[in-house]
């Protein structure tokens, strides 16, 4: 364990803590310091605030109102022992949690949870880092890759320095699409993506993998009259596999692969792109919300073998910072290797491999 983190843990040991939010972040936060590694107590609750969460129990805690937080805060604040609230959400939704706090004056000790995980896990990989920003091709991605990751380990949620445009290609990475280019796109969603490469050459062949039933349903309807657009109602994986899918009605873009019983029922087929692909990709992109390391793995034949330019998200855990740009370099050493980040927010980091 960093010492850095020792710090952090050694100052909330024996505090009372409330975690806020009841999705991956939070529950991974649990799961990595209080039931594995044992470095925090029990939280008193999770708090959330959809209300068909209030009232339930997770992980055996009670899920309660952020009303009932913000009056727990001021009777511990009456005390003189501020009640601490670790936030295990990221990105916009951080922001709004920091907004309806401060807009409601609490007083307690709040903590980020990815800024207490990055702290830890970036020193205890200080190394990876290193090695990961010698590989890159231009001084550009090894700034956007360190500042970004300086980002996370000092709590700065918002940088709109880092932001660039046209995420994927049509950037300057991967600025154009070929006649005969055949793109992988893993994680379809709208099809924006699929739309902005037929903008830009509508020649270009695709093949589209959406496990998302009712997303795949419109995906079929909106280019039944495009030959060139193959769609796949696959999750993309390591292995064939029936899997459980979490499927998120308000974001669609955020649906996922269900682990460990926290899927909501749904049972998908998850496939290697090995085993599926009938001609060789010239383009992968992937955008499968924690899933791009297995799906890696299942196209490892085709890296190997067809060396396509990759653009893979990585920011959907801080592992994948690490070990998807070692992966991709154990499959292919002739890759040259670019770091993109596409939101003034810790999202949308993409790890370029061309």
């Amino acid at each position: 364990m960093c010492a850095e983190g020792m710090d952090v843990f050694a100052e909330l040991r024996g505090r009372d803590y409330v975690l806020w939010g009841t999705g991956r972040v939070a529950r991974a936060f649990y799961r990595k310091y209080c039931a594995e590694r044992k470095m925090l107590q029990e939280p008193l609750y999770y708090c959330d605030n959809a209300e068909d969460k209030q009232g339930t129990t997770i992980d055996g805690i009670a899920v309660r109102s952020s009303e009932q937080i913000f009056e727990l805060c001021r009777r511990y604040y009456l005390m003189d022992q501020p009640l601490v609230i670790i936030v295990g959400v990221t990105g916009i939704n951080l922001l709004q949690i920091i907004s309806q706090l401060e807009k409601q004056e609490v007083k307690a000790d709040i903590r980020s949870a990815v800024q207490i995980d990055a702290s830890c896990y970036f020193a205890e990989h200080e190394q990876d880092v290193d090695t990961i920003c010698a590989s890159f091709a231009d001084e550009k991605s090894r700034r956007l890759y360190r500042s970004l990751i300086d980002n996370m380990v000092h709590g700065r949620p918002v940088d709109f320095s880092l932001v660039e445009v046209n995420q994927y290609f049509a950037n300057d990475v991967i600025p154009v699409l070929r006649d005969d280019d055949v793109l992988v796109d893993a994680g379809v969603c709208g099809g924006e993506e699929i739309d902005k490469a037929l903008a830009m050459n509508p020649k270009v062949r695709v093949h589209a993998f959406e496990p998302d039933g009712k997303s795949c349903e419109l995906l079929k309807k909106k280019y039944v009259d495009l030959p060139q657009v193959a769609l796949y109602p696959y999750a993309l994986w390591n292995v064939e596999e029936r899997l459980s899918f979490s499927g998120n009605q308000a974001t669609p873009s955020a649906s996922r692969l269900g682990i460990e019983g926290d899927g909501d029922g749904a049972q998908i087929t998850a496939m290697p792109l090995d085993a599926v692909m009938t001609e060789a990709p010239t383009l992968i992109k992937m955008d499968i919300e924690g899933a791009e390391y297995k799906a890696l793995h299942g196209a490892e034949r085709t890296i190997r073998e067809s060396h396509p330019k990759l653009a893979v998200c990585v920011y959907h855990s801080l592992e994948d910072y690490i070990r998807i740009p070692l992966l991709i370099q154990s499959f292919y050493g002739g890759y040259r290797f670019y770091f993109r980040h596409h939101s003034v927010t810790s999202g949308e980091s993409v790890f370029y491999a061309v």
